[in-house]
């Protein structure tokens, strides 16, 4: 038996649902695919970082900073302390 929002609403139990079919959330998608892009690059400029070019390790910092703010920008941006 499946269970709607509706029914999921003004159920006493919870189902684990809800609050999954607020609107609002369609800039979720383009956040993660932005995010994904910042943590991919910075994979590609740690790569670099490990050549024997100059400035390598410059690159290589970068490619950390880049990762960091990969996984710190999707947590500032919700606006809540709990999930």
């Amino acid at each position: 038996m499946t269970t709607t929002s509706e029914q999921a609403a003004h159920s006493p139990l919870p189902t684990g649902t809800e609050g999954r079919d607020i609107p609002g959330h369609a800039g979720a998608v383009v956040r993660f695919l932005l995010t994904f892009a910042l943590f991919i690059g910075g994979l590609v400029l740690m790569g670099a970082g490990g050549s024997q070019v100059e400035g390598a390790p410059w690159l290589f910092v970068g490619g950390i900073a880049a990762c960091t703010l990969a996984f710190m920008f999707p947590m500032m941006g919700t606006g809540t302390t709990e999930r």
